[in-house]
This record gives C-alpha cells, sequence and structure tokens, in this order.
C-alpha cells in the first residue's frame, strides 16, 4: 500500500489531544436536589484535582475511530500491483557530480533506480531516459531489467545545467504516450505533490559551494605584448570563505592570489603581465561540494590586432585611427553599409548614423541619429564637463576627467538595460550594453579624430574603449554551446576535454556535443585550432536551496495505464457514515459524558 499524500499522516501525532477533553474535570458547583441517596456512593469520591481519572466512555472510541478514517482518508491510500512496464528518468545534469559524504550524487540515484528495477518481474519492461541536453530515451529498445541495470552504470551526467521543463506535464505526457504503468523521476530537486502514474526520487541534501563565475583574459593593450585576466569567484553559503586563485597555462602555475568572497557574494582576483600561451585555467584550491564549478578555461585571441568597419558620412574623422598599431579601418558610407561583407570585423563604429537593429558584430555607436535602437539623445550641450564616472570600469583608466570636456555633447537616454560609464550635469554621455557576449557602447559626444598627444585624455579614452571590444573578443563559450569555425574543407577529427575524437566531414562548421567542460581541439592539416568551453550556471552551482519540482494530477495522466487501485474514497465515506452516527444517534447524555463528575453534590 502506499500514500499519494503522506504528509497527512502527521495527523496521527494529534491523535492523543482527544483524551485532554476526558482527563479535564470540569470546577463542581452548588445544585438543590430533593434526595442526596443517588450521589452518597460517588459524592464521597469527590476531588477538587483539575484532573480526574480517565475513563473512556464508548463515545470516545467511535471518534478515534472517525479520526482515523479521515486522517487515512486525507492520506489517499492506494494499492499496487507489481508492474511490469516503466520508464526511469535519470537527472544527468552537472549537480548530479555533487559529492554525498564521499559518493556522487548520480551514484546515489543509480543505486535507487536499481531497487525500482528490482521490484519488477522477470518479465518486466524498463526505458531509460535523460534529462540534459533534453529529455529523449537512451536505449534504442525496450530493456529488461538486468540490461536496464547494465546500462544505468554507463549513464555519465554532463557538464550541463538543467533544463527549465515542466516535468509535471512532461513525465505524465510521458507515460501517457508510452503507455507507462509508472514514470521515476531520479534527481536531486525536491518535489512537491505526486501524482498516478509519476513518481520522483530526490537523493541528496542542501550543500554549501563555491564556484568560478568569470575568468576573462585580455592583451594589456594593443600595443602590449603581455596579458592580464580577472577571475570572479562566488560564494554560494552563509559565512566567509578566504580562497587561493590559481592561474595557470596548460599545467604550469603562472602565478596566484588569495582573496576572500563574502557570503552570498563574489570576490575578484586580478593577474596583470603574463606571457602569451595557448590556453589558460583558472582554479580555487577549496574542497567544496562541486569540484566541476571550481574551474575555468581561456584561449587568447588569434590575433591581437582589431578590424573594424567604419560607417560614416565624414570618413576623413574615422582615418585617424589608422595611426594606432594594430588597427584596421575600413570605411562606407551609411547607404552602402547593407550592401557590405561584415564577416570578419571586431568592431563596427556607426559615426553620425546608425544600423537599423542591433548587429551580430560589437557596436559602437558615436552622437546616433534620434531612431537608434539603444537611446534617446537631449538638447546639444557646448563644453560639457564630466561630473561622475565608474573609475574601476576598463573605459575610464588613467583618464584625467578634469581635463575631459568634449566641444559637443548631447546627453543620452538609456532605452534598455546597460551601464552608464560616464556622465554630466546634463545627462549620460557613455553607456555600455552587453548582450549575448557581444559588446555595444554609445558616446554622447565625438572623440574623433584620434589627435594622439594633442588631446591626451580623449586619446586614451579612445584607446582604452579599442582595449575594451578587443578583450570582449576573448571570451570563452558555454558548455551546449556550439562551437562554431570556418566551413572545413576535408574530413577532420575534433577531439574534446575527455580525449575522444569526433570525425567531422568536410563542409562542416560546428560541433554541436559541447557537453563537457574543458578545451576543445580541432585538427586542421598540421595545425590546431583551440576553443574553450567553459560550465557556468548559478541555479546548478548555488546547491542551498534547490528549485522544487511541482507534480499534480493530469488528464493525461488518469488515462494513462494505472497499476493502482484507490480506496480512499470509501475510507472518506465510511468517515461520514460515523460523524453521522456520532451526531444524531449517540445519546446527548453519553456526550455531555466528557468530564463526568462535573456535578458534585454539596454533602455538607
Amino acid at each position: 500500500m502506499e500514500f499519494l499524500n503522506p504528509a497527512a499522516l502527521y495527523g496521527f501525532f494529534a491523535l492523543p489531544l482527544l483524551l485532554v477533553p476526558y482527563l479535564i474535570r470540569r470546577k463542581p458547583r452548588r445544585m438543590v436536589f430533593s434526595s442526596v441517596l443517588l450521589f452518597i456512593e460517588r459524592g464521597t469520591q469527590a476531588s477538587v484535582k483539575p484532573w480526574g481519572r480517565l475513563r473512556l466512555p464508548p463515545i470516545f472510541f467511535l471518534q478515534l475511530l472517525l479520526l482515523l478514517l479521515l486522517i487515512l482518508a486525507l492520506g489517499e491510500p492506494v494499492f499496487s500491483v507489481r508492474m511490469s512496464n516503466i520508464a526511469i528518468v535519470m537527472d544527468n545534469s552537472a549537480s548530479m557530480q555533487v559529492q554525498e559524504d564521499g559518493t556522487e550524487r548520480i551514484a546515489l540515484a543509480r543505486d535507487r533506480a536499481r531497487r525500482v528495477i528490482a521490484d519488477l518481474g522477470a518479465s518486466g519492461k524498463v526505458d531509460i531516459y535523460r534529462t540534459v541536453p533534453r529529455l529523449e530515451k537512451v536505449n534504442k529498445n525496450t530493456l529488461s531489467p538486468s540490461d536496464a541495470a547494465a546500462l544505468l552504470v554507463r549513464l555519465e551526467p554532463y557538464d550541463l545545467a538543467d533544463v527549465a521543463a515542466n516535468y509535471n506535464d512532461l513525465l505524465n505526457q510521458l507515460a501517457a504516450d508510452q503507455k507507462y504503468e509508472r514514470v521515476y523521476l531520479i534527481t536531486d530537486r525536491p518535489a512537491r505533490g505526486q501524482s498516478g502514474a509519476t513518481r520522483v526520487i530526490t537523493v541528496g541534501r542542501p550543500r554549501d559551494n563555491l564556484a568560478v563565475t568569470a575568468f576573462n583574459i585580455s592583451p594589456a593593450s594593443l600595443a602590449n605584448a603581455r596579458w592580464e585576466a580577472q577571475v570572479e569567484v562566488t560564494n554560494y553559503s552563509a559565512k566567509d570563505w578566504r580562497v587561493e586563485v590559481t592561474l595557470r597555462a596548460g599545467v604550469a602555475a603562472l602565478a596566484s592570489r588569495e582573496i576572500t568572497a563574502p557570503a552570498g557574494r563574489s570576490g575578484l582576483a586580478s593577474f596583470q603581465g603574463f606571457a602569451e600561451h595557448p590556453y589558460y585555467e583558472a582554479e580555487i584550491d577549496v574542497q567544496d561540494a562541486l569540484a566541476l564549478d571550481n574551474r575555468q578555461f581561456a584561449v587568447p585571441a588569434s590575433s591581437r590586432n582589431l578590424k573594424i568597419l567604419g560607417v560614416s558620412p565624414r570618413p576623413q574623422a574615422l582615418r585617424s585611427l589608422r595611426a594606432i598599431p594594430g588597427v584596421t579601418v575600413d570605411i562606407v558610407a551609411p547607404e552602402d553599409y547593407e550592401k557590405t561583407d561584415r564577416s570578419g570585423y571586431g568592431l563596427e563604429i556607426f559615426h553620425l548614423s546608425t544600423p537599423a537593429m542591433l548587429q551580430a558584430n560589437p557596436l559602437l555607436l558615436i552622437l546616433p541619429p534620434d531612431d537608434n535602437p539603444l537611446v534617446d539623445l537631449g538638447d546639444p550641450v557646448i563644453r560639457a564637463e564630466a561630473s561622475g564616472w565608474q573609475e574601476s570600469h576598463p573605459l575610464n583608466r588613467y583618464v584625467n576627467f578634469a581635463l575631459f570636456r568634449p566641444t559637443y555633447a548631447r546627453p543620452l537616454k538609456p532605452q534598455v538595460a546597460g551601464e552608464t560609464l560616464v556622465e554630466s550635469q546634463e545627462g549620460v554621455l557613455a553607456f555600455a550594453v552587453e548582450r549575448q557576449g557581444k559588446r555595444h557602447l554609445v558616446l554622447g559626444f565625438d572623440p574623433f579624430p584620434y589627435l594622439g598627444r594633442d588631446n591626451l585624455p580623449m586619446s586614451i579614452f579612445t584607446l582604452n574603449f579599442l582595449d575594451w571590444f578587443l578583450a570582449g573578443s576573448v571570451k570563452g563559450q558555454l558548455t551546449g554551446q556550439p562551437v562554431v569555425f570556418e566551413t572545413i574543407q576535408q574530413k577532420t577529427s575534433l577531439t574534446n576535454p575527455r580525449g575522444d575524437k569526433h570525425l567531422l566531414n568536410a563542409g562542416a562548421a560546428s560541433f554541436p556535443d559541447t557537453f563537457f567542460q574543458g578545451i576543445y581541439q580541432l585538427s586542421r592539416n598540421d595545425n590546431r585550432l583551440l576553443f574553450a568551453i567553459n560550465y557556468q550556471e548559478a541555479g546548478e552551482s548555488d546547491l542551498r536551496e534547490r528549485n522544487p519540482i511541482n507534480l499534480q494530477e493530469t488528464n493525461g495522466g488518469k488515462s494513462s495505464v494505472s497499476a493502482l487501485f484507490s480506496f480512499w474514497p470509501y475510507l472518506l465515506t465510511l468517515s461520514l457514515i460515523l460523524f453521522i452516527i456520532e451526531w444524531f444517534f449517540v445519546p446527548p447524555v453519553l456526550r455531555r459524558g466528557v468530564g463526568a463528575g462535573a456535578i458534585r453534590p454539596n454533602l455538607s
């Protein structure tokens, strides 16, 4: 027998309260009788104690039976028969790699799945499903219990976050479509409620955890051969942590920093002046619940040059950027932009112009027209003075804002979420937006032409935003996102972080199965192309409280083949019958008997 609502059974702990009315003795009161002969025997036993000797009349047992039946009915008891056709859905997301007393959650899940399979008969049928990257069946043909147990051993978690899905609808629909008698989801997320055809089995408990949530490398500047890095560490716990952050090039440690990650917040470690290497790894030295998110990887850009496509009705101003080492500029008129091949550019600058919509490339808008997609513009200001700026932002490094006075400016009124970098009394002068890993910057003043030492504050600001755009092109990708590369001309291979080689046919331009964190290597002739793929998902790294899975019965689930026989409606009906008997047929004197002995004659 099972209970669909087992929480109702906690009502059994309240049953002893039924005894309280039979223990309490009401305070005696004076009454006049014509004769006290009938009370003499009982009167001699009168007592002023508030608690009397326990006397349980028959009505008590009827009330007790009534409450027992009500609690059982609320628990929704059902009889189950041995099932012969089930599905086991295994959560194989990244959080199933969490250690629970030295054992991974996925191992605990396999053990629970084997117990479920053991309850099947020898002729039972099993299908195994996994949840990421999508809900899909692992086996091609229906498995016997022994084959299903063997397949579970080979099922491993991916470095992917759990998909945002309505498991209540998915699992009930799965049971209805495939005619499963029962669908089991084995996960580390808690569950609320149950349904007739679906069961959730939860493994693991809330844990504290730390994670590397950002790792960015960039050249110190366009003209500097050295590199710099920033590592963000987030603390998903209620106490402060002191952690050591190590920067590596391959297996060789380059430098380390010790930082404090405050409770529920992030700490930042910075590294400067290291040489260029094929790839880098940032790692925190801490023994926490999930080792996967204790590291991230990065690959430097294949070129330190910044190729710019300039769109301007005044091309002479943009040509001045060619004086900066490492910068290549191609300039087109606004009316020719749509006809231009824009592939291969690391930055598009719209000078006194704007695109019809945001583009895939990083974007710089300088004094854009009013119909641009990011900001509205205020009234013109002559000799605008900066009144506030973010000192920590890379765009504002080394800039003397006391001397920063654009001749002509139009304050910006942002229309999208972003970051204000520089502002004046009249409004925002520089506004940054980052969307889908692409950086966009809007300036309410014209930093061109580039004059070098002749206008030092503006020249430093120009170099800063060019470095900022160049650094934005060095970011890695997330697990689950395809690796994109130029179309290959002949058959080649791609090696994932576990050393598995995947053959790619001629004409391929991407590799979708990035299920593991690390460095992916594409062999191309005698060259190798490296890609950094990182796991980064706050919802999976925060192990303190997982979002519960809410289950309820659906029409589709009710129409599926059921292995349950529910008899709680009969218990409820019997409870109502007993209630009617107790109310209408038990003599009132017996009901008044609760607290018997309350009326005592005065024999004095």
